[in-house]
């Protein structure tokens, strides 16, 4: 199934049954952006040894931009963030960057950004692992809902990245989590970069209050 989807190219399959994202619902959100709601920005930083860092600008829930960087210093991955923050007029309390590994240092230079740790405690802890696991079942809820919105022209990577989330013993009655970036490295030979800069963005939606008047 899997060599199907992401070598081959075919959809034509019932989902499994670990899968969070349904395949049509995710294809459905390939429209064009609705063009209102606040700016977002969020950032997916590479980690020692990944050199793909992916930076993605949100207007409400439609992502309209991705800028994606490869074998970067942290300075430079910064700039780029700060950069495009004062472009679009992006506040600051509307960033969120992966705080772990190398993009804690991306979030000293941003400084009044939200750092994003995906083991942090999640906003209902009786039912998920981590805010990483939230973020991602919030993220389904929305897509199956159509209320997220992907520009077109990354149509393959986004599908393809979202379809390798899947929830880890999906048959037990523990709380939910996901396949961790390590393990699907491990077995696609791939990071999800891209899927991790779109799950941030529910990070908003489960604390809608955080930081309101800031600008970089």
């Amino acid at each position: 199934v899997d060599r199907k989807r992401l070598l081959d190219g075919d959809w034509n399959f019932d989902d499994s049954n670990d899968s969070i994202f349904n395949t049509d619902d995710v294809l459905r959100c390939f429209r064009e952006p609705d063009g209102t709601g606040e700016l977002f920005i969020t950032a997916d930083i590479a980690r020692l040894g990944k050199d793909r860092s992916v930076i993605g600008l949100w207007k409400g829930l439609s992502l309209i931009q991705v800028i994606e960087l490869r074998r970067k210093r942290v300075t430079e991955v910064a700039e780029a963030i700060k950069n495009l923050a004062n472009l679009k007029y992006v506040k600051l309390g509307n960033i969120i960057i992966d705080e772990d590994g190398v993009g804690g240092g991306v979030c000293d230079i941003v400084k009044g950004t939200r750092g994003f740790r995906n083991g942090s405690k999640a906003s209902h802890p009786e039912r998920f692992v981590n805010l990483k696991a939230e973020c991602y079942f919030k993220l389904a809820e929305f897509i199956e809902f159509g209320r997220v919105i992907f520009p077109s022209e990354y149509k393959e990577t986004i599908v393809k990245e979202l379809d390798m989330i899947r929830r880890k013993n999906p048959d037990g009655d523990s709380k939910l989590t996901v396949t961790s970036k390590d393990e699907i490295q491990r077995m696609h030979g791939l990071s999800p970069d891209y899927a991790d800069m779109i799950m941030m963005r529910m990070f908003f939606e489960l604390f809608p209050n955080y930081g309101k008047y800031s600008y970089v």
